[in-house]
């Protein structure tokens, strides 16, 4: 039965809800899917928007725009399917030429500063929200990629360099033994951190310890 809120969703999505069709499906890695949408009408220049998708009936979840392409319309979205969950089922099952319903686009609350280094911290669900960012730096900026995967080979993602850290329990101690390493000074780093909602308030939180800006968004819990 659904809940009050998600017929209240599914009415919104009924008024402003559009379709786009499915360009290509490619994985990256093993859970790691890059979606490219072909979409009825532009979105604005900003990092870190997403599209609110529905992935089941009065099921709905929202995925980073990684990238957008004006020319041809293409939205890149970068879909962890690594975790149970009707999202995960639906990604898993697109196809060139399926339909996608959304709304959108929304949120965008994070852009890059102008602090020289940018620091990026999470797991896989947050990697088109750390490649969007990756796209708007400017040539001076330092961007580093901290991703918590299922593949530790993993260096590069489209063009974005990635610093893997462990899927192994290690993820806390890895990441402090390559923040001790760097040594960004607090006086010139933001940091964003996102993905699973318990590990971003305790990166959160060690971070501000330390000091210096930390911008924090939990996809899931």
């Amino acid at each position: 039965m659904p809940s009050i809120k998600d017929r209240a969703t599914s009415l919104l999505m009924s008024r402003i809800g559009k379709t786009a069709s499915v360009n290509s499906v490619t994985r990256i890695g093993n859970f790691l899917l890059q979606v490219d949408l072909h979409l009825p009408q532009s979105l604005p220049d900003r990092s870190t928007q997403h599209l609110k998708c529905e992935v089941a009936p009065y099921t709905y979840r929202d995925y980073t725009v990684a990238q957008w392409d004006m020319a041809t319309q293409t939205a890149t979205l970068l879909i962890h399917a690594g975790h149970d969950g009707a999202g995960s089922y639906w990604a898993l099952q697109l196809q060139p030429g399926h339909e996608v319903y959304y709304a959108g686009p929304g949120g965008g609350i994070h852009q890059p500063t102008t602090a020289q280094h940018l620091v990026c911290i999470g797991d896989a669900s947050a990697a088109g929200h750390f490649y969007s960012l990756y796209l708007r730096k400017t040539a001076l900026q330092n961007f580093h990629c901290f991703l918590q995967l299922e593949n530790p080979e993993t260096r590069q993602m489209l063009q974005m360099p990635v610093q893997p850290l462990s899927n192994n329990g290690h993820y806390f101690t890895d990441l402090h033994e390559w923040l001790y390493h760097y040594n960004f000074p607090t006086t010139d780093t933001s940091y964003y951190v996102a993905g699973n909602q318990q590990m971003v308030i305790q990166v959160r939180k060690s971070l501000r310890q330390q000091g210096g800006q930390v911008k924090a968004q939990g996809f899931w819990g």
